[in-house]
C-alpha cells in the first residue's frame, strides 16, 4: 500500500517541486523574508494584514473582533481577517510568525494549484509531461495574481482547481460519504476565509450537479447528495452561525456594485499584461475593470478557435450525444453558466432590474465579476484536454502537438509580466507589525499609550467606513499610523475599516463629527470612565477634525503627533445648544415661507415640496426622481440675488437607495469664463443625519460676474429612486432661520435647517 501511495505521489510532487522553482524565480525576496514583508502597505490590503493579526494576538474569542468600531467592536467575518486561519494562529501562539505564515500560504497556493491542475489532467488521461507542463502554466495565469496586493484572502489560486478535483472524485467514487464530508469541510473553510469564496466554489458545484442528474437520472441520488453536503449545507450553516454571533443590527442587504462590477467577454479576451497587450493596446482596446479580469491567455483562444474548425470539419465521425453527456463537458456548460452570471446576464438590463429585488441573495454578491474565476480555470484545462485528444486521435500528428507545446508555452509568456509587475509591489513594504520596523516617532506613541493605561483612542484624520450607505474618509497616512499603533497597543479604535457595517453604528460615527450644537449619541455607549486618547499626525484636517484639536489638551506631542485624552465635556457640550435656544427666543420676525427670522429683511428660499407625494422628512411631500446623469435641483438666476455669501442645504433619503452619490453647485459667469463647481458634497460623509435623512451644505458666492447658480445631484446614471426634501438656501448676513419639526415621537428645532432634537442635553 505504502509503496503504491508512494508511486502515485511521484508525479504531483514533481509538479509541486517545479511551479515551486518558478515560484521562487518571482518571488524569492518574500520566500526567504517572509515575517519582514507586507504585500501592501495601504487600502483594503493593510487592513487586512491587520485584522488578521490583532485577531491572532488580542483576540479573545472567535467571532468578535475588538480592533475597530469602538465601543460596538465588530463581527469577525466582516473584517475580512482570516477569520478561520486567525484562529488557528492564535491557538497554536504563532501570531508572531502570523505575517510570515499568511504570506507562505498566498504564495504557495500556485504549487498546490498546479498539484490539482495535473491531478485533473491525470483523470483525464494527459500524458505526465504535457500535464505538469500545463498544469504550472495555468496556475501562474491565474487571474487572482492581483489580489496578493490587496485582497488577500481572495489571492488563493488552488480554491477552484481543489474543488473541481473534489467533484471529479465525488463523481467516480464509491465512497460517497467520504467525499461529501470533504466537499462539506472545504466549502465551510473557505467560506471562513472569504464568503466570496465559498460562494464562488458553491457555483460551480450547484451547476455541476444539476448537469449530472439531468445527464444522468440513475445516478440522482448522489447528485442530490453531494449538493446537499457541497452546496446547501455549508452554506446555511455558515449563514446560521452569523445569524446567532452577529449582533451588529441594520446591515446593508444590497452592498453597491452588483450592476457594477460584472465581466465582460473583454475580461476573458483581452490581455492586461504580456506580449499580446502590446499589441492589443496600440490598437486601443482596454482590458475591462481589474476586478472581473479572467484572461484565458491567447493561446486558448487559438486553441478554441482550433477545436471549433476541427469539430466541423469532424462532425460527422464524432458522436455529439456521447460528447454532450462526457464529464468535462458537463463542466465546461458549469463554466459557461456561471461566466454568464459573471457579466450580470440578464439582471444588467434595466428591464431586469425589478427581479433582484425579489431575490434578495443574489444582491449580497458586491462585485459578480470574480465568479470568472471558475470558466478561466474549466476552459483553459478543457482546451488542454481537447486539444491533446486531437492530437492522440490525429495518430500524435507533430504539428498539432507542437502548436500545444508551444501554446502553453505562450501563455506562460503572458503571465510572465503579470508576476513581474507583482513580485516589485510585494517588497515595497517593511512588516511595521514587527516593532523594529515602527518608525520613532510612532514608537514613541506607542510607548506612551501602552504605559497610561488607556481604554481606546480616535485617530485623526478619521477614517469610518463602510455601510456603504455613509461613511467617513479620512487619510491613507492616518489609517496606516492607526493600524501600527492598534496592534502594538492591543488598543480598539473608534476608525474602522469594514464591509457593510451596521447603518445604526455609522449614524452614530457619523454624527459624532457633527454640528456642535448636537448632541453626540455615540458617546451615550461609551463607558463614562472610559480612558480614550486623540491621536492626530501632521495632515491636514477637516474642519470638524480642527474643531477636536481645539476643545481638547495636548498632553504629548512629538515631531510628527499630538496627543489629548479625549474630554468629552468639552466635545459634547450644551453651551453652544443654549445658544441656539437664545437665538430662537430673538427669532420673532416671520418670513414668507413660515420660517421665523431673527433679523427683519434677510433673504432665504425654501422648497419642501408638499405639493408631491411620498416619504418625507417634513411636510406632505418630497422630490423624487431615478438616478440618471445629472439632475438640477434648482437654478438662480443672478440678477435677482444680491451680491454675497451663500449658504445651501438639502436632506437625501438614503434608505430609498444608498447616498454613493455627490452634490455640487455650479456657477456660470456673464463673461463666458467656463462654469466652476464652486462647492462639492459627497452625501455619504454627511455628518448631519436624523431618521432616513441626511443633510447636504454647501456654500456659493453671487458677484457682479455671476449668471447663474445651479444645485445639481448626480445620480451616476444606476436608474435607482432618489428622495430629497426640505431644500433651503440663506444669505449669510448674520440671521437665522427657525423652524419646528418631528421625527417619530421626537420634536425637532430646525435651525437654518439644522435639525436639533429639542430635549437634547437633558439626561
Amino acid at each position: 500500500m505504502w509503496e503504491s501511495l508512494k508511486e502515485k505521489s511521484k508525479l504531483p510532487a514533481l509538479t509541486f517541486i517545479l511551479s515551486f522553482a518558478v515560484l521562487f524565480y518571482f518571488y524569492y525576496e518574500v520566500l526567504l523574508n517572509p515575517n519582514d514583508l507586507l504585500f501592501a502597505s495601504g487600502g483594503d490590503g493593510l487592513k487586512n494584514y491587520y485584522t488578521y493579526l490583532f485577531q491572532a494576538e488580542h483576540g479573545q474569542s472567535f467571532w468578535e473582533f475588538k480592533g475597530m468600531n469602538y465601543p460596538y467592536f465588530e463581527n469577525v467575518v466582516f473584517t475580512d481577517g482570516h477569520p478561520f486561519l486567525s484562529s488557528i494562529i492564535r491557538f497554536l501562539g504563532l501570531s508572531e510568525y502570523g505575517i510570515g505564515i499568511l504570506n507562505y500560504l498566498m504564495l504557495l497556493s500556485y504549487p498546490i494549484a498546479a498539484v490539482f491542475l495535473f491531478l485533473i489532467f491525470q483523470h483525464y488521461r494527459i500524458k505526465p509531461a504535457v500535464g505538469i507542463f500545463a498544469a504550472i502554466v495555468i496556475a501562474f495565469l491565474s487571474p487572482q495574481v492581483f489580489r496578493l496586493t490587496g485582497h488577500l484572502s481572495l489571492a488563493y489560486v488552488f480554491v477552484i482547481p481543489a474543488m473541481w478535483y473534489i467533484l471529479i472524485k465525488s463523481s467516480n467514487t464509491s465512497r460517497p460519504f467520504l467525499w461529501s464530508i470533504i466537499g462539506f469541510l472545504f466549502v465551510f473553510a473557505l467560506m471562513f476565509t472569504h464568503p466570496y469564496l465559498g460562494i464562488i466554489a458553491s457555483f460551480l458545484c450547484i451547476f455541476y450537479w444539476i448537469l449530472s442528474f439531468i445527464s444522468n437520472k440513475g445516478n440522482y441520488k448522489n447528485a442530490l447528495g453531494f449538493t446537499f453536503s457541497h452546496v446547501v449545507l455549508p452554506f446555511f450553516l455558515f449563514r446560521w452561525l452569523i445569524f446567532l454571533n452577529d449582533h451588529h443590527y441594520d446591515r446593508m442587504d444590497t452592498p453597491a456594485g452588483f450592476f457594477n462590477y460584472h465581466a465582460g467577454w473583454g475580461s476573458m479576451f483581452i490581455p492586461h499584461h504580456g506580449p499580446t497587450s502590446v499589441v492589443t493596446k496600440a490598437m486601443g482596446m482596454r482590458a475591462n475593470n481589474w476586478e472581473t479580469w479572467g484572461y484565458i491567455g491567447f493561446a486558448t483562444m487559438l486553441f478554441i478557435l482550433f477545436i471549433l474548425i476541427y469539430t466541423i470539419k469532424q462532425r460527422k465521425e464524432l458522436s455529439f450525444k456521447l460528447i454532450m453527456k462526457h464529464e468535462l463537458m458537463l463542466f465546461a456548460i458549469s463554466a459557461y453558466v456561471v461566466l454568464v452570471f459573471s457579466f450580470c446576464f440578464p439582471f444588467k438590463y434595466d428591464w431586469m432590474h425589478w427581479s433582484t429585488d425579489y431575490i434578495g441573495p443574489l444582491k449580497q454578491f458586491r462585485v459578480l465579476g470574480r465568479f470568472i474565476w471558475v470558466p478561466y480555470y474549466v476552459f483553459t484545462v478543457a482546451t488542454v484536454v481537447v486539444m491533446y485528444r486531437i492530437y492522440i486521435r490525429q495518430n500524435k500528428n507533430l504539428i498539432i502537438g507542437a502548436f500545444l507545446m508551444i501554446g502553453i508555452g505562450y501563455n506562460f509568456l503572458e503571465a510572465y509580466g503579470a508576476h513581474r509587475f507583482v513580485s516589485k509591489q510585494l517588497v515595497l513594504q517593511e512588516n511595521v507589525f514587527k516593532t523594529k520596523y515602527v518608525d520613532k516617532d510612532t514608537k514613541d506613541v506607542i510607548d506612551y499609550l501602552n504605559t497610561e493605561d488607556y481604554d481606546a483612542f480616535i485617530m485623526m484624520p478619521f477614517t469610518h467606513m463602510s455601510s456603504e450607505n455613509m461613511m467617513l474618509l479620512g487619510e491613507e497616512k492616518a489609517s496606516y499610523q492607526a493600524f501600527t499603533i492598534g496592534f502594538h497597543t492591543g488598543l480598539p479604535m473608534f476608525n474602522s475599516v469594514s464591509s457593510r457595517m451596521s447603518q445604526l453604528e455609522s449614524i452614530k460615527f457619523n454624527n459624532f463629527w457633527g454640528p456642535e450644537y448636537c448632541e453626540k449619541s455615540l458617546l451615550e455607549d461609551v463607558d463614562s470612565t472610559a480612558k480614550i486618547a486623540v491621536i492626530w499626525n501632521d495632515e491636514p484636517l477637516s474642519i470638524d477634525e480642527l474643531r477636536m484639536t481645539y476643545t481638547q489638551n495636548v498632553i504629548f506631542e512629538n515631531s510628527m503627533y499630538k496627543i489629548a485624552e479625549f474630554n468629552r465635556s468639552s466635545w459634547n457640550t450644551d453651551y453652544y445648544f443654549k445658544e441656539v435656544l437664545k437665538q430662537k427666543k430673538l427669532a420673532i420676525h416671520p418670513t414668507k415661507h413660515n420660517h421665523k427670522a431673527t433679523k427683519n429683511g434677510g433673504w432665504c428660499y425654501y422648497e419642501s415640496w408638499n405639493h408631491l407625494k411620498g416619504e418625507s422628512l417634513k411636510g406632505k411631500g418630497a422630490l423624487s426622481n431615478i438616478k440618471e446623469h445629472y439632475h438640477t435641483l434648482i437654478e438662480l438666476d443672478a440678477d435677482s440675488l444680491q451680491s454675497g455669501d451663500y449658504e445651501v442645504s438639502f436632506w437625501y433619503n438614503y434608505k430609498i437607495d444608498r447616498a454613493d452619490i455627490p452634490a455640487f453647485v455650479e456657477v456660470t459667469y456673464k463673461d463666458g469664463s467656463d462654469p466652476l463647481w464652486e462647492d462639492y458634497f459627497d452625501i455619504k460623509q454627511s455628518s448631519h443625519i436624523v431618521g432616513h435623512y441626511m443633510q447636504v451644505k454647501m456654500n456659493f458666492k453671487i458677484s457682479e460676474n455671476t449668471d447663474h447658480v445651479k444645485l445639481v445631484l448626480s445620480g451616476n446614471n444606476t436608474k435607482e429612486p432618489y428622495i430629497v426634501d426640505e431644500l433651503f438656501i440663506r444669505l449669510l448676513d448674520g440671521t437665522n432661520y427657525f423652524d419646528q419639526g418631528k421625527i417619530g415621537g421626537d420634536d425637532y428645532i430646525i435651525f437654518n435647517n439644522d435639525w436639533i432634537k429639542a430635549e437634547s442635553f437633558t439626561k
